[in-house]
């Protein structure tokens, strides 16, 4: 199991989510906490890269950007960013 953090700039987006989007996101920490490397690469041209992103919500209206701390077992959000 992984570590889940989250930076106090992408605090602040989760912190402006709207209610309804909330369950999504919380659906998406337990994804991180087991199994974050099943995310995309945030680049494709570098697959290998510790960051990644992932789309949640019902119809796809989140994204989440992220790294993988592989030595320490850490998930760090760093970015929240929802268009619903």
């Amino acid at each position: 199991m992984y570590r889940y953090e989250i930076v106090a700039d992408a605090r602040a987006q989760v912190d402006g989510l709207p209610t309804e989007a909330l369950v999504h996101y919380a659906e998406l920490i337990a994804f991180l906490e087991l199994t974050p490397n099943e995310g995309p690469p945030y680049r494709d041209d570098n697959p290998d890269s510790g960051m990644r992103r992932m789309i949640f919500g019902h119809d796809g209206e989140g994204l989440a950007v992220y790294v993988v701390l592989e030595q320490d077992r850490r998930v760090v959000v760093v970015s929240v960013t929802w268009v619903g």
